[in-house]
């Protein structure tokens, strides 16, 4: 194996030694065992290969076996999360122990998380490492336990694992950047797909094939004709033929996504059923992000096999949600969001899909996934840099014992994040009120941290 420039992949950077070389194949080969130091070691390569902003080598494996071009491992920095590899398909598929290729060695499944007792030790959910990983393996579909497929890691409110498909969901829209609003966003008053296409387009699954080329996004396209597509695509080995369609529904009703046109109701109704995402089990809330699996079932005949169905805001700002309840809260932090730029702070908000890990100095991550997380930074002043700020809003939708418990022992993981705030939703009277304190007091902490006088009320 050997390190690579970016720019100029003729020019090699150097050769990592035998044991680098084992640490990489042990941490990022599924079944192969990770020895202690490995960690360290491929920590130390991914840093090695990316800064923390720009990517500056690759990783080329030595496994091609006289192929034209080995193939190679890029690295890869989210928003949130550490460095981790990413395979780079378009330069030819592993022959050694990568060929099976994991983000980063996780529990099997069936494997329990860490003691529940002890807050923020739980197996983290995080997105899936790797788009040829959205497609099911040949002759595996949905057969594995519960559905959930692979290492999906992190536990809902509610205790119950993310589906493997709700888990991909998760990955596209954040990825796309649906996660994350802007106050220039606010405006925006129809739906664009430009973000996923551009993004599905640019992710590679296969040296010859696109996510673009599997993920479509229009529910009245026959069934058959996306086979025919799918079947005469180059696929890769291992593989089962599918497409994935993803549209925002208009209602889910009698085991249907409904998508409303001016051509009438288009129906997508999986063999297998929907499952739902979050809070929101009896999906009785629209709109919906929905995720479907169309495939061939025994007999050859085409059809949705299954689908995950996550709550969106609206189909203007479809921000995926847990809850009504969320939603909610969401619109408070809107309008703080363009009152606070009227006073010259821009705001972030990014819905946390996934989970965030807080360091600790002499003890192992802690794990939690906030509400929201607001960040801006403080107005420009003469000899003093910007500083970066954090909010974290948690929507608190119930009030048995059991769910303040919990929530209170997360809460206390979350205060190390930034400044916490709860917003406290409820079917009863006085929500009114409540709404207009919770965002009179975020709209003021933000301008306080700023560094902007507040003038007037909100």
């Amino acid at each position: 194996m050997r390190l690579v420039n970016r720019d100029h992949p003729d020019r090699i950077s150097r050769q990592l030694d035998p044991a680098e070389a084992a640490a990489v194949r042990g941490f990022c080969g599924a079944g192969q065992e990770v020895r202690p130091g490995d960690v360290e070691l491929v920590a130390a390569v991914l840093e090695e290969m990316h800064d923390g902003r720009h990517v500056r080598l690759w990783l080329e494996c030595d496994c091609g076996h006289g192929a034209k071009t080995q193939p190679r491992l890029t690295a890869r920095v989210r928003d949130e999360g550490p460095r981790h590899f990413v395979r780079m398909h378009r330069y030819g598929e592993h022959r050694c122990a990568l060929a099976s290729f994991r983000q980063t060695p996780e529990p099997e499944d069936g494997e329990p998380d860490a003691d529940p007792a002890s807050p923020g030790q739980h197996n983290p959910l995080k997105p899936v490492g790797d788009a040829l990983d959205y497609l099911d393996d040949l002759h595996e579909g949905i057969a594995r336990p519960g559905g959930s497929g692979g290492s999906t890691g992190g536990r809902a409110d509610n205790g119950r694992r993310l589906p493997r498909l709700g888990r991909i969901l998760h990955t596209l829209l954040d990825d796309a950047g649906f996660a994350t609003a802007h106050v220039d966003s606010l405006k925006e008053t129809t739906r664009s797909w430009d973000r996923l296409e551009a993004y599905a387009a640019d992710e590679a699954m296969s040296p010859e094939l696109t996510l673009g080329q599997v993920l479509y996004f229009k529910p009245w396209t026959s069934l058959n004709e996306k086979m025919a597509t799918i079947d005469a695509l180059p696929w890769p080995d291992k593989k089962a033929r599918s497409a994935l369609l993803l549209f925002v529904a208009d209602e889910i009703h009698d085991g249907a996504a409904i998508k409303k046109t001016r051509m009438g109701e288009c129906r997508v109704r999986p063999a297998k059923g929907i499952r739902g995402g979050g809070r929101d089990h009896g999906l009785t809330q629209p709109p919906y992000w929905a995720l479907t699996v169309v495939d061939r079932d025994r007999e050859g005949i085409a059809r949705f096999r299954e689908a995950f169905a996550q709550h969106a805001y609206s189909f203007a700002r479809p921000v995926p949600l847990d809850s009504r309840y969320e939603r909610r809260t969401l619109e408070q932090l809107f309008s703080v969001m363009e009152w606070v730029k009227k006073r010259g702070v821009d705001v972030t908000l990014a819905k946390p899909l996934f989970d965030r890990e807080v360091r600790q100095l002499d003890d192992p991550s802690l794990w939690c996934r906030p509400d929201f997380e607001p960040t801006f930074r403080t107005v420009e002043a003469a000899g003093t840099a910007p500083r970066l700020h954090r909010v974290v809003i948690e929507t608190m939708g119930a009030d048995e014992p059991e769910y303040l418990e919990r929530k209170s022992r997360m809460h206390e993981i979350m205060k190390r994040r930034g400044i916490l705030i709860e917003h406290r939703v409820s079917d009863g009277d006085g929500q009114a009120e409540r709404d207009d304190a919770f965002l009179r007091r975020v709209g003021a902490k933000i301008l306080h941290l700023a560094g902007v006088q507040r003038v007037g009320t909100h």
